[in-house]
């Protein structure tokens, strides 16, 4: 049950970074530390989401 929760604040989390990134629209004369943060957080977001999405289906196994 824990990695059900887990995996739903990850898809919540996750999908809120992927939202903002993909609704934004984009900096102009941003430095490249700036760009590249954004893009780990991007990165960070999309694994976050990804993880979330495989918890939340994946089926618990059997205690023997």
């Amino acid at each position: 049950m824990r990695n059900k929760i887990f995996g739903a604040v990850g898809v919540l989390w996750g999908g809120a970074i992927l939202f903002r990134w993909l609704t934004s629209g984009n900096p102009s004369g941003g430095s490249s530390a700036y760009q590249a943060g954004q893009s780990g957080a991007v990165i960070f977001g999309a694994l976050m989401f990804a993880v979330g999405i495989y918890y939340v289906l994946h089926k618990p196994s059997k205690l023997p």
